[in-house]
């Protein structure tokens, strides 16, 4: 354990963005929030979309582990305020749900 380095290992997988736009943000999200229990209301889609693409831009992180981070915790904040809708009354649950939404949006979000 003396050789472990927490920055070494945030720094392992790093992130590259593919090209996109405020329309391929709403478009996977769509896809995501359709395969999943978690739901955005009607209401608040495009502001919780506007929200992800402002963090996209502004956070120049590129630690694969720090945007799964941010993302699940920009999902479970939008959740405390109401504007999600989860399957699991459970916020340990939740956050595990949340946790493989944000690997999956990773995914699409590559370069």
């Amino acid at each position: 354990m003396s050789n472990y380095s927490y920055s070494k290992e945030l720094n392992i997988n790093k992130v590259t963005f593919r090209e996109f736009d405020l329309n391929d943000i709403r478009e996977i999200f769509t896809k995501i929030f359709e395969s999943y229990n978690p739901k955005v209301k009607t209401e608040v889609f495009d502001s919780f979309c506007e929200d992800f693409y402002n963090l996209t831009t502004q956070i120049h992180a590129s630690s694969e582990k720090i945007w799964r981070m941010i993302i699940t915790d920009m999902l479970f904040c939008y959740e405390d305020k109401g504007y999600l809708e989860g399957a699991a009354k459970d916020s340990g649950v939740k956050r595990k749900q949340f946790a493989i939404i944000a690997t999956v949006l990773l995914g699409k979000l590559r370069g």
